[in-house]
């Protein structure tokens, strides 16, 4: 492994446990680095600080992912994948969906992979991962034994780092949609065809929790996709719920999946923009309001547009909710911190004239863990609040 070394101080940030290296920070000069090679880093004093894999033309330059003075080999990538695995049997015993992978926070950066029954899921979304994928899926095959390996190597972000987007098959063949049951609910998933690698499995443990708050309530379902949060309305109890959501297709599979559970006469759905819905909502009609918007703010330059528009269709949502309900309202921004989206809320509440209470403020699921040294792995905030 060829040494990177930083600029005197620069060390403090990956001592405490982060797992980033800026291209600023390193003393060396970047273009002598192969790209995607593996590298050790020094602190200016010589000191290793661990080892990765280095993008020259990256903002973010290394990924650590080993400790100091051990060069990776499959034996490494295959412990590493053999804990991350044992841990989502850990914290999800029996359960045959969930994600397996989750980039650093498994010592794994640039890497998710989704398991959906006997059929996984993979992204990569670094050039380093990029050159490891043959082995990725060598280990995925090894250890997890599925019938069918997927990659969805389509997200934007991988421009960034040199990539182009792309989806296919990697093993096996796809019977089409896949049938998964998640805390007792059935879906059909399209790993294809879908958004992210099919499911947004990130709001699972919010969506459970969602269920005592439903008993024979009118729950409203925005952005609803595949009816997720719909189906753990009806699961609840609740005697009626309306999801909307701009994607026809989303609509189509959501109403598949209320079918599959039995809840075709209490859950419809409306291909709409969510925002022209609740113009038109009759104020004060719903007990719930379910409120998972996708990210706002992509970057940080975008926040301030993003709590406009935050405040906006919270807001909107506010005045469709009856005395006493519950907003439950969601931000996947990491960009878009915990305090800002507060005050998004709290601007809602004020211009709606609709007081506020916070009863719980949630976040991303169990197989989605944080670094706690890492602020970037943790990007999901689901606030609970009450109307009164």
């Amino acid at each position: 492994m060829k040494p990177v070394h930083l600029h005197p101080g620069r060390e403090r940030r990956v001592l405490q446990g982060h797992r980033w290296v800026f291209s600023n920070e390193i003393s060396d000069p970047l273009g002598e680095f192969e790209p995607a090679s593996l590298v050790e880093v020094f602190s200016a004093r010589g000191v290793s600080l661990g080892c990765g894999y280095i993008n020259p033309a990256s903002l973010i330059a290394v990924r650590l992912f080993g400790p100091p003075g051990r060069e990776p080999g499959p034996d490494f990538f295959r412990e590493a994948l053999s804990k991350s695995v044992r841990y989502r049997e850990w914290i999800y015993p029996n359960s045959r969906c969930c994600r397996i992978v989750f980039g650093e926070s498994d010592n794994l950066p640039g890497l998710v992979v989704d398991r959906y029954g006997d059929v996984l899921v993979y992204q990569i979304g670094t050039l380093g991962m990029a050159r490891l994928e043959p082995l990725v899926c060598e280990l995925l095959l090894e250890i997890l034994k599925p019938a069918a390996l997927v990659y969805r190597n389509d997200s934007p972000s991988r421009s960034l780092e040199g990539l182009r987007q792309e989806k296919g098959i990697a093993f096996g063949e796809l019977p089409g949609r896949i049938p998964v049951e998640i805390d007792g609910l059935r879906y059909d998933v399209d790993v294809l065809g879908g958004q992210k690698t099919g499911m947004f499995l990130d709001q699972r443990d919010n969506r459970s929790a969602l269920r005592k708050w439903t008993p024979g309530g009118k729950v409203l379902d925005l952005f609803c996709y595949n009816g997720a949060w719909s189906l753990s309305a009806a699961a609840g109890g609740a005697a009626e719920v309306i999801g909307v959501d701009v994607s026809v297709p989303a609509i189509e599979s959501a109403l598949g999946n209320a079918g599959l559970n039995g809840f075709g006469e209490r859950c419809s759905f409306v291909a709409s923009d969510v925002f022209d819905y609740l113009k038109k909502a009759e104020r004060g009609a719903f007990d719930v309001i379910i409120l998972d918007p996708p990210a706002f703010a992509k970057t940080k330059s975008a926040v301030a547009e993003a709590k406009k528009g935050y405040t906006d269709i919270n807001r909107r949502a506010l005045l469709a909710l009856k005395p006493g309900g519950l907003l439950i309202s969601c931000s996947c921004s990491y960009h878009m911190s915990e305090e800002l989206f507060l005050s998004a809320l709290g601007a809602a509440s004020q211009s709606s004239g609709r007081r506020l209470r916070l009863i719980q403020v949630r976040g991303q699921s169990l197989d989605h863990p944080a670094l706690l040294a890492m602020p970037e792995t943790k990007y999901l905030k689901c606030c609970v609040l009450q109307s009164f």
